[in-house]
């Protein structure tokens, strides 16, 4: 290939990258738990290091919610964004509403306008993903239409299928961290089949051709875009969306749209 074709075929990827209009839902802060590669964002940087890379904006995550505590992680990414320009957004860290917690966590406390969504961790927080546990956590989610994430390392596949079954009406985000979710489709794509409000976060959807089956077969709207940032480049799930074989529209539901959507009901 020669110099002046790579150089149009970048500019036309970054056009389409500018155009797309890149929503990130995993953006974290603090240390990288086992990542001892990816450096520590500093929050004042937020803005500029997304702009470098074509992301309008996101949700932002802390590491000290899952390594620490809920109500550490939480305190810290919300004041990491305040101040911050208005297009970044908070996932905080929840645990199950019984016994009641003190601090800043889902249920005890009146909860700041910038938390659109409440991610959990059952296997590292040592609760189960049933609805017995969880039920009011749901329920509280649900009242405030709130998204609810979760690390498809953390869960177990029955359990989640009967917790969204329990609750049709709270959209659950699948995330593809922190391994690849390449041995895990069956399971994954049988539940999406069943329970429309599971949605699938694409950042470690690494196999071929996933993200256009999941488009063909159950709509691009089901597809959440995440980049993981700073374990990895928010360019390599944005290269994932331009270079997928589907419909401009469709990628521009999977680049951002659809989670503007779905945080803008919060």
């Amino acid at each position: 290939m020669r110099e002046d074709d790579i150089t149009k075929m970048t500019e036309e990827r970054r056009r389409l990258a500018k155009g797309l209009c890149f929503f990130d839902a995993n953006i974290w802060l603090g240390d990288p738990e086992a990542f001892p590669l990816a450096e520590e964002m500093a929050p004042e940087s937020i803005s500029e290091v997304l702009d470098r890379r074509y992301v309008t904006g996101g949700l932002i995550s802390h590491w000290r919610g899952k390594t620490v505590s809920p109500q550490a992680g939480n305190e810290a990414v919300l004041q990491s964004v305040r101040g911050n320009r208005r297009n970044l957004y908070v996932i905080w860290t929840g645990l199950p509403l019984f016994l009641p917690e003190s601090g800043p966590v889902p249920g005890a406390t009146q909860t700041p306008t910038e938390v659109r969504a409440v991610r959990i961790f059952p296997k590292s927080h040592n609760f189960p993903l049933v609805s017995w546990c969880l039920g009011s956590l749901c329920e509280w989610l649900s009242a405030r239409r709130m998204p609810l994430f979760i690390w498809h390392t953390e869960l177990d596949w029955p359990s989640l299928y009967l917790m969204a079954k329990a609750f049709p009406k709270l959209p659950i985000v699948v995330e593809t961290q922190v391994q690849k979710i390449l041995y895990h489709t069956r399971p994954l794509f049988a539940l999406m089949r069943d329970c429309r409000n599971v949605l699938l976060e694409i950042s470690n959807l690494a196999g071929q051709g996933f993200i256009e089956y999941v488009t063909w077969e159950f709509g691009a709207e089901r597809l959440i875009f995440g980049s993981f940032w700073p374990v990895n480049d928010p360019l390599v799930a944005i290269g994932m969306v331009i270079d997928a074989e589907i419909s401009r529209e469709e990628k521009a539901l999977i680049a951002g749209e659809n989670l503007r959507r779905l945080i803008s009901e919060a």
